[in-house]
């Protein structure tokens, strides 16, 4: 979407988000009612503005209430909108519009050519079918395994990338490093010998879980020199990089990049 003044006329995909909220709220909205609902929990719980001037008693005028308000909204403000309506009760969508909205976004991403997704109610950064996937799949990796430290790192390496209206870049690469280094240890503990104890906490490196994981020599090269270049841009301690690397300001598509590394790496370890 464009940045600047929006009338009521905006961009095409300003446009077609809010064809497509207009399009679910009215065709459930059976008692004519919707729209009320929905404006006056926008301004409770979102706008934050007072209600006592709001046209509640009118549906058709709290639609056109609501679309100024939506057409007026800077361009991250806008997708904030729609994980408000998808995520808070207050917000006063029924659980059936919801379900529509969730149904039609991501196509409706994809034919305006957005770099971004919905994924668990949430706008994440999308470059590619593959990354996208990889990210899921090392979410639903470390779920399964029941490792809550790497979990809780990856979604909060996403939550990072995903910030509006700038990625916190740094902060999303310091995250996967964490993530990597909680299954790492979790991989070379298992194959480790029993009674051994606790795998070693190694950060930015897997080269004590390759052996478990059986990576090959020249892949583990590969995959060790990336996580150093991570750890470096982490600012985590122990990188061993010179004076300033950490501090220097991070391009958000490396960022990206090492996200959807770790997050291959993660699936390949436990796989």
């Amino acid at each position: 979407m464009e940045t600047g003044e929006h009338g009521k006329a905006g961009t095409p995909l300003r446009n077609s988000l809010w064809n497509l909220l207009f399009r679910v709220v009215s065709s459930t909205d059976f008692a004519r009612t919707a729209w009320t609902t929905v404006l006056r929990g926008s301004c409770l719980s979102f706008f934050k503005e007072p209600i006592d001037e709001l046209p509640l008693s009118d549906n058709v005028a709290s639609r056109l209430a609501l679309k100024d308000r939506f057409f007026a909204l800077p361009d991250h403000r806008v997708y904030d909108m729609f994980e408000f309506f998808l995520v808070d009760d207050h917000g006063g969508l029924k659980e059936m519009d919801r379900k529509l909205i969730r149904r039609g976004l991501n196509d409706l991403l994809e034919r305006e050519g957005t770099t971004l997704r919905l994924y668990h109610d949430r706008f994440r950064p999308y470059q590619d079918v593959l990354g996208f996937g990889e990210v899921a799949q090392a979410g639903e990796t470390v779920r399964l395994f029941d490792m809550a430290a790497a979990q809780r790192h990856m979604e909060t390496a996403v939550a990072y990338l995903s910030r509006r209206p700038e990625p916190e870049s740094r902060g999303a690469i310091r995250e996967v490093v964490l993530a990597v280094t909680a299954v790492a240890r979790e991989v070379a503990a298992r194959g480790g010998p029993k009674g051994a104890g606790e795998a070693p906490l190694v950060v930015g490196s897997v080269s004590h879980a390759a052996p478990a994981a059986g990576i090959p020599a020249e892949l583990l090269a590969g995959i060790e020199a990336i996580l150093r270049r991570a750890h470096g841009l982490s600012g985590l301690p122990g990188a061993g990089v010179e004076s300033g690397f950490a501090e220097a300001p991070v391009d958000p598509r490396e960022a990206h990049f090492l996200v959807v590394f770790a997050s291959s790496l993660i699936v390949y370890l436990k796989k």
